[in-house]
């Protein structure tokens, strides 16, 4: 029996810091983006204006893919690493401006920001 017990309690204490290390890499790879967008006009009327810039815990540069665009307009896009801007073409009418990162393969993630 108290073997058993032994054998239970380094099971317990590995399964502990196996999770202790799986959450520490985890928030590791999560380090910090920074967004920016905007609506601009410039003398051929408004465009849409982004830029993203993010590093990991190590101050290396995210692969970044980044877009701006008018409503009812079409994407533009750069990429890049660490920061990265864009600035969509100019459309003659007034609209929201959207905007778009995506890092690496990960998921494309937009907002509309004036």
């Amino acid at each position: 029996m108290k073997k058993i017990f032994k054998n239970g309690k380094k099971a317990a204490a590995g399964l502990v810091l196996t999770m202790m290390a799986v959450c520490m890499v985890s928030s590791m790879a999560q380090g910090a983006v920074d967004r920016h967008g905007s609506r601009k006009k410039d003398s051929k009327g408004y465009y849409s204006y982004t830029k993203v810039s993010g590093y990991d815990d190590r101050g290396y540069g995210y692969k970044l893919k980044v877009g701006a665009k008018l409503v009812g307009g079409e994407w533009s896009y750069r990429e890049g690493s660490g920061i990265v801007s864009i600035r969509s073409v100019s459309e003659s009418y007034f609209a929201d401006a959207k905007h778009s990162y995506q890092i690496g393969n990960g998921s494309k993630v937009e907002w509309t920001q004036n």
